[in-house]
This record gives C-alpha cells, structure tokens and sequence, in this order.
C-alpha cells in the first residue's frame, strides 16, 4: 500500500507539474470566526482599492497570500501589510461556490453576478503577518480605517485553530485549477514548502514577520468624560452612543458599512442604550450640561452679532470707496471729453500748418526754378544770339500789349469824357472842348507809334 501511495502521489506530481497554478492578485474577502461569531474583512484602506489575493502552486512549492492596503502613520507611501499562509499549516482545503453572498462581500463583486469562488482552510497555525522591514514597531496605522483593518487582522491572528475562507470571483479559477489545488493539498504536495526568505517582498525591499498589537480599550475616567461632555440632544449621538469601547467601535464600522443601511434590530438596541444613559444621569449633571450648552449658545450668538457689526462696517466703508471711485470715475471721463476736444483742435491747426508749408514749398520751388532761369540767362544769355532774340521779341510783345491798353484806356477816357461834357457844358463851349479832345487822341497815336517805335530801336540798340 505504501508503494501504490508513492506511485499515485508522483503520478500526480507528473500531472500538476504541467498545470500548475498562477492567480496574481485577484479581488479577494475574507471570512472567520472569532468567538463563534463570524467576522469578514472585505474593506482596505483606501476604500477605492481592493483586498489582493494571490496563488502559486507547482510541484515543489505553494504560496498563499492576501494583500491588503492600508495607510501606515510612518510611511504614508507603503500602504500593503501581507497575510501569509504557510502551505504547511493547511489542514485542509476545500472549495465550493457560494451563490447567495453575505452583506459584507457583495459590494467588492459584480452586481450582475452575485457568485464567487470560496476556498474553505483549515490551518493548525496562525497565520503570518508581513510588513516592510523599515516601518518600525510597534505598527501604527496612519487614519481610522487602517486602525480598524489591524484590529481585525490581530483578531485573525489570534485564533488558535482558524477556520478561513478566501472568496475571490468566479472565473478566477477554473474547476479543474480549482481540484488541483485541493488534491496537491489532501497529497501533502508542498508540505514541505519553505517561504522563510522574504528578501523579495514589497518590491525587494524586503520584508519582515510582525506581531499586532492588542487594541487597548478607553479608560474608565476617559469613558465618563465623554458621557459628562456630551449634550442631552446630540443629533450625533443618536446612532452612535457615548461610552463605547475602541474596540467596539471597529468593529462596528466593519458590520455596518457605509452602503447599507442598519437592521431594525441594531437601530433598535441602539436606541434602547441611548435611552438608558440619557435616564440614568444626574439631574444635576443635565441641568449643568443645558446650562454650559445655553451659555455656549449666547457666547456663540454675541460672536456672530460682533462679527455681523463688524462685516456691515466694512460693507458701509466698501459702499464709500466705491462711491468715491465712481466721482473720480466721473472726473476722468470729463478730462478726458477736454482732452479729446484739445486733441482734435491740434489736430486741424496741424492739418492747417501742413497745408501752409505745402504752399510755401511750392512757392520756393517756383522762385528756385525763376533763380535757375536767371541764372540761366546770366550764364550763357551774353554768347547765345538765338537767346537774345528771343528776349527782345518777348520784350517788344509786352511793351506792346502796354502800349495798346494804354491807348484803349485814353480813347474810353476820352470819348466818356466827351459824352459827359456834352451833357453838362452849353453848346457855345462845345466846339471848344471838342477841338481838345481830339488834340488828346491825336497825341495818344502819337504816343503809341513813338513808343512802339522807340522800343523797337531800344530793343535794335
């Protein structure tokens, strides 16, 4: 029976050797009891992240590890502690389907298909707690929720003889991946798997065995004070009772999760607690409570009265600003109507000035071009006959045509002159103005024959 038994196990071996197991950090819950009550671990911190489970199997070694994220008070960059489940430990190991999940784990699956894949251990040994090598201990969690995760994975660990359950999705394993498994684990495959080196952990930053510390649970002084502060009426209060347990508030925080809304049995002990704190206080103590709470009410009243006075002050000193603003606003907009009208009238006296210069150029450029003729003249007109010529034909014509207006102008004269004597003078006077009026246009032919004459011999000279 014994050689059978060691040629099944290496048939076996044979055939798991070429279906081994890889299953790489898939969405995993966990489940176990702790004090015949179940307790489930399905939220990390942060809550958009999820709790990782891993698997490897072959035919020399296995691994069994649950990655959950957390926030560490020293390093808030490292957010993983590990959970490792030594191969040798496992008593058993089963699997199965579970169609009607519990209320903690259907939010981490799919909605669509509300199944998953529950691996069923049985260990002889606690589980292993792993954490970076250089976050120091005691291990401390950073926010509430990592303080909450601990206290649970501490509980876990403190179960002598636990009984876990893996859930992961449904199409994580196959069946067959699945039967591997369990029969590696009935022919004790890997137990003799040795995961002692954690040098690779936490991307080879290594990693070390840690132990959790217990949650201390508050004092009894620190428990009366937060009854003796707290106020008759309290809105918060009501679903949250004073004088709870650290613990007890944890662990809560797992049972009641934030997308469900509490039974009728929880709201209703609750309220059955709240009732009796509120009936078992001093009268005295409540009477003090109402009085600090109404004194603090006034307090809070005058503070807001001050702060109102002081806000309508700087409301009246802001209006003023802005009313001053506004006339100076005003102001500027006249100065600058004047300076636009200033503007356009330097405008046109520019356009004018403009205007004059081009005048005045053109100007100088007509007595420059009479200089160059001048000059012209000065410079060849003493040489050149055909320029001389052309002068006196120029000089002759100018003389003449004076000449001629002239001569119009004494016979007008003249003839007008002789019409009004006519008029006025009686007819024995009349043959004598007559007579010179007729010596006056004979002298002014005489005057333009001269002249015409005489130019014409100056012009010769």
């Amino acid at each position: 029976m014994g050689c059978f038994a060691c040629q099944v196990q290496r048939v076996f071996a044979m055939s798991l050797d070429e279906a081994s197991v890889e299953l790489n950090e898939v969405k995993a819950a966990l489940r176990w009891h702790s004090n015949d009550t179940p307790r489930y671990l399905s939220e990390p911190d942060p809550k958009s992240s999820f709790i990782r489970f891993t698997l490897h199997l072959d035919t020399i070694s296995a691994l069994f590890a649950v990655q959950i994220p957390i926030s560490y008070k020293q390093h808030t960059k490292i957010s993983t502690i590990y959970i490792h489940i030594h191969p040798r430990s496992i008593l058993s190991l089963t699997h199965s389907i579970q169609q009607e999940l519990p209320d903690a784990v259907k939010p981490i699956f799919d909605s669509a298909s509300p199944s998953a894949i529950c691996l069923d251990l049985k260990l002889s040994d606690p589980v292993a707690i792993l954490i970076p090598t250089f976050i120091s201990e005691p291990v401390t969690a950073a926010r509430l929720r990592s303080g909450i995760i601990l206290d649970s994975v501490h509980d876990l660990v403190q179960t002598t003889t636990t009984s876990l359950r893996i859930y992961m999705p449904n199409d994580a394993l196959s069946p067959h991946q699945l039967q591997v498994v369990c029969d590696a684990n009935t022919l004790r495959l890997f137990s003799n798997s040795d995961y002692g080196d954690h040098s690779r952990w936490f991307s080879d930053r290594g990693a070390k065995i840690t132990t959790l510390l217990k949650p201390s649970p508050p004092s009894y002084n620190a428990s009366t004070d937060a009854q003796e502060n707290t106020p008759l009426y309290n809105e918060s209060a009501i679903f949250a009772p004073p004088a709870t347990s650290h613990k007890r508030k944890r662990s809560q925080d797992l049972v009641d999760k934030p997308d469900r809304v509490p039974s009728a049995a929880v709201i209703w002990d609750r309220l059955l607690e709240l009732e009796a704190v509120v009936q078992h206080r001093p009268q005295s103590i409540i009477s003090k409570d109402q009085s600090q709470h109404v004194q603090k009410l006034h307090d809070a009243i005058a503070d807001l009265q001050t702060q109102l006075t002081q806000c309508e002050n700087k409301v009246t000193d802001r209006d003023a600003v802005i009313a001053k603003l506004q006339t100076q606003l005003a102001q500027c907009e006249k100065k600058v109507e004047v300076l636009d009208t200033e503007i356009a009238s330097l405008r046109e006296a520019q356009d004018e000035a403009n205007n004059e210069e081009s005048v005045a150029m053109i100007d100088i450029h007509d007595s420059l071009r009479d200089f160059e003729q001048k000059l012209d003249f000065i410079t060849r007109g003493k040489d050149d006959d055909e320029f001389k010529h052309t002068l006196k034909e120029d000089l002759l014509w100018c003389q003449t045509t004076h000449v001629s207006r002239v001569h119009i102008e004494l016979s007008m004269l003249c003839q007008g002159h002789l019409v009004s004597i006519e008029q006025s003078t009686p007819a024995h006077d009349m043959c004598l103005v007559r007579d010179q009026l007729l010596a006056l246009c004979h002298l002014s032919s005489a005057i333009k024959k001269a002249g015409g004459t005489g130019s014409t011999l100056g012009l010769r000279q």
